[in-house]
């Protein structure tokens, strides 16, 4: 499903409206849709029903779906909050519909008139917030922050009109005072900021109502999408019945160091579980013992001599001979001669390359590097690696974190998987995807040298890099979501996962 900026879905609304639609038949099959959206959830006859309309064209879809609630038995009450000088002329047609039906329609233009009513948000079944759509730029102030802080207190159920008022439509970002829905109803289209973190926490559940706006109407070049069960299964390998082990690729992890061999074993173990072919494991001369002991379906390379510690470039360089792909970073050891490493096979690796972890921590230093790459690059940063990638501290990193994948993919030329609440998958060409799988539990050791033993087996398995992480990021939240049913998160581990990837693989498959 794609997503939109708010000054995508303007533009969309300005040219159903120039193509002859009315904008009063837009506003009703907004209201109307949002009523109906409701109504499927919660019974609304004889319930008490409170909806606050701002001075926009919000607050004329919150004149229709009070109507239709009225219709369905509702007992509404509509506050129309703030001084109201102007209105559009659907939204003040809506609101003499609301007068010529009798429905209780009150005026709230300071603080000792809400005062007057504040036992109402406490006795209202349901709320519906039509204060603000997606035209809001700055933190809602004076009356209107205190009606979402009323909004916010009540027991009741709460509604948010195409956005919760107060929330960035775009980054998901809280501008201030800000609705916490139990249910968005958007129209049009889907906003960005709805499914990104931290938004999607602030909507509640989030459906979309169609208020027929022409196709041609969507901007055409690089989209924001979320990922889906559908269109992941569509873009998994098929493997043929006349296939091999050669066939499904064969991923090298240059990981693991004395006290940190668990990190290669988890990514190796995981591009097994996705389905690789073959796996090695390249190390250290002193860590094959240690790998040779835990392993029974994965190699292992020596590519250092007996006696030195620090890999050799030349040795790397001839493991990556006819095989699939390289991962660079779980548990490596984090210093100079390694980060000379790790420099050096960017500009000279023959074959795609996966970076993690401590890969990442030596980049910062020349993340300028990547440019130089001659093969497809995958970065998986969570936040804090990102904020040293980019020079950045991790709030700007968090505060739009599509935009700061977006920018690094493009211009570094690699495709990032940002990590972390809504993981942000970008690709140089400025297209992103966000995974809406996943769960708290999964912050954990460990988990991402899971995703990137993924992301590996995928693209040595021959999915071009963006589809590779994004069925990457996607199964890796849902197997995290699979072992959070059986365990609960506080006592989720990364190894969890792994024994949860054939499930999130067979949960994208319908049930008859």
């Amino acid at each position: 499903m794609r997503l939109f900026t708010a000054a995508q879905t303007r533009a969309m609304d300005l040219v159903a409206i120039d193509a002859g639609i009315p904008a009063f038949s837009l506003m009703e099959l907004a209201g109307a849709g949002a009523a109906a959206e409701i109504r499927d959830r919660w019974t609304v006859a004889g319930r008490q029903v409170l909806v606050a309309c701002g001075p926009g064209n919000n607050g004329g879809d919150g004149f229709v779906v009070a109507r239709h609630l009225a219709n369905a038995g509702a007992y509404v009450q509509v506050l129309r909050i703030g001084a109201v000088k102007k209105m559009t002329p659907e939204s003040a047609l809506n609101l003499r519909i609301l007068h010529n039906l009798a429905i209780p329609v009150f005026d709230v233009p300071d603080f000792e008139v809400l005062g007057h009513l504040v036992p109402w948000f406490d006795e209202a079944d349901l709320l519906v917030d039509a204060l603000f759509g997606v035209g809001l730029d700055r933190a809602p102030d004076g009356l209107f922050a205190e009606v979402i802080r009323l909004f916010n207190e009540s027991p009741g159920l709460r509604v948010a009109l195409d956005v919760p008022s107060g929330l960035d439509a775009d980054c998901g970002q809280p501008l201030g005072e800000t609705v916490r829905a139990d249910l968005t109803v958007t129209f049009g289209a889907p906003k960005i900021g709805l499914y990104t973190s931290p938004g999607f926490e602030w909507c509640g559940e989030t459906v979309m109502v169609d208020i027929s706006w022409p196709a041609a109407a969507e901007p055409e070049g690089p989209g924001v999408f979320l990922l889906s069960d559908a269109r992941v299964l569509e873009l998994l390998p098929r493997r043929r019945r006349s296939a091999h082990k050669g066939s499904f690729g064969h991923v090298l992890h240059w990981a693991g160091s004395p006290g940190k061999a668990g990190a290669a074993i988890m990514a190796a173990e995981a591009s097994l579980s996705m389905g690789s072919g073959l796996v090695t494991v390249l190390c250290e001369a002193g860590m094959l013992p240690v790998f040779m002991q835990r392993f029974t379906e994965v190699m292992c390379e020596a590519v250092s001599s007996p006696e030195r510690t620090t890999p050799e470039l030349g040795a790397i360089l001839a493991a990556c001979e006819g095989r699939s792909v390289l991962s660079i970073g779980p548990g490596l050891p984090v210093d100079a001669a390694c980060g000379k490493l790790v420099h050096e096979l960017v500009r000279r690796c023959p074959i795609p390359m996966v970076f993690d972890a401590s890969a990442l921590t030596l980049l910062a230093s020349k993340p300028d590097t990547l440019k130089k790459a001659r093969v497809p690059v995958i970065v998986t940063p969570h936040p804090g690696e990102f904020s040293r990638l980019t020079g950045l501290d991790t709030a700007a990193v968090q505060k739009d974190r599509v935009a700061q994948a977006r920018a690094f993919a493009t211009r570094l030329g690699v495709f990032v998987v940002l990590k972390g609440a809504r993981t942000v998958i970008a690709a140089p060409d400025g297209s992103v995807a966000i995974n809406p799988t996943g769960n708290p539990g999964m912050a954990t050791a460990g988990s991402g040298d899971v995703l990137t033993g993924m992301v590996a087996s995928l693209l040595g398995q021959g999915l071009p890099p963006m589809e590779a992480a994004c069925c990457a990021a996607f199964l890796h939240g849902r197997a995290g979501d699979l072992a959070c049913q059986e365990k609960g998160e506080p006592v989720l581990r990364a190894t969890d996962l792994l024994g949860a990837l054939p499930s999130a693989l067979a949960s994208l498959h319908p049930q008859d």
